[in-house]
């Protein structure tokens, strides 16, 4: 007898009207490989979702949100949008739950996070299909479902991977979870590990704003001046009063500038110039070479009178430098 395939129940889809994300561009083997194929043939659409399954009506006080968060902002426009439509339309698609792992009288949301919390705050009940999933098949749903519906922007998406490797999960569940190879993954991760965490709660979820500009940032961030002042910018009164959406913009705009204007300010290097300074800082040296010519200037407090007596003992110091050199002798 042939053992049960445990995922052939399963028709986890996005309940959007969209087509589904396009399949991970990668290699993957053993049983990550199993699994990934398998969810990738039951995510199709929202009509296999439903059909066979029975929705039931839950009270929102009965659900637990996801163990992985995968958002930075909870009352952008599109929320606000959602909430209008399921007040005078209700809700038209049903969220995704799972029976809690303690409590049976309970359930944990896989998708659908947003829609609990409108039903909540409108005080009425939510539409749901119940599966009994583990954590993997769980965290792989709830990325697919958000990267179908393409309404989770590159930090949001960035903040996800982390929190299910945090969680403990693999990197090939975050991989096909989210649809993304190994290098899209290192870049999502590096912007976490470069941008403060204060910084990224101060420009929320920039719904507008894509990968290449998170990356920009994040490289001018990986020079510690630019860390400190970029830090200090986030909590003043102009920035804080800007929109969420433009925060970002105004913050990559003002790095720019004060990095333009901090190498202007950088004087180049003169490769020729020797500088010295005695122990008690009361004598400094600074020595200008080129080719048949030397410039010395002194400074600080012993200047004159270090030069002076160094001028009456120049012949003395000449001899004793041309003893150091080598006597050329001929045949």
């Amino acid at each position: 007898m042939s053992r049960k395939n445990p995922f052939a129940e399963l028709d986890i889809g996005s309940i959007s009207n969209e087509k589904p994300a396009s399949k991970p561009g990668y290699g993957m083997t053993g049983a990550a490989k199993v699994v990934v194929r398998s969810i990738e043939e039951m995510a199709e659409n929202t009509k296999r979702l439903m059909e066979g399954e029975t929705i039931i009506v839950l009270d929102p006080d009965a659900l637990e949100v996801s163990f992985v968060p995968d958002r930075l902002s909870s009352d952008d426009e599109e929320y606000l949008e959602l909430k209008q439509a399921i007040r005078d339309q209700g809700q038209s698609s049903p969220i995704l739950v799972r029976p809690h792992p303690v409590d049976r009288n309970r359930y944990m949301v896989v998708f659908g996070h947003r829609r609990v919390r409108v039903a909540r705050e409108l005080g009425i009940k939510v539409n749901a299909v119940v599966k009994d999933l583990d954590d993997i098949t769980s965290a792989i749903a709830q990325g697919q479902e958000n990267s179908a519906r393409s309404n989770l922007s590159f930090i949001e998406r960035a903040y996800f991977a982390r929190n299910l490797l945090e969680a403990g999960l693999t990197k090939d569940v975050v991989k096909s979870s989210l649809g993304i190879d190994d290098a899209l993954l290192s870049k999502i991760l590096s912007v976490f590990e470069t941008v403060p965490q204060s910084m990224l709660d101060a420009l929320g979820a920039s719904k507008r704003i894509g990968r290449d500009r998170w990356l920009d940032l994040r490289q001018m961030l990986l020079n510690p001046a630019h860390v400190k002042v970029a830090l200090e910018y986030v909590t003043t009164p102009s920035f804080l009063e800007t929109a969420h959406e433009g925060r970002f913009e105004s913050l990559h705009a003002f790095l720019k500038r004060y990095k333009k204007k901090s190498a202007a300010k950088t004087p180049k290097k003169d490769a020729g110039v020797t500088t010295w300074a005695s122990k008690d800082e009361l004598l400094k040296l600074a020595m200008n070479t080129k080719p048949r010519r030397v410039a010395i200037e002194l400074t600080s407090a012993e200047a004159r009178p270090f030069s002076d007596w160094l001028s009456s003992r120049l012949d003395r110091l000449y001899d004793e430098y041309r003893q150091t050199k080598p006597t050329n002798e001929g045949n």
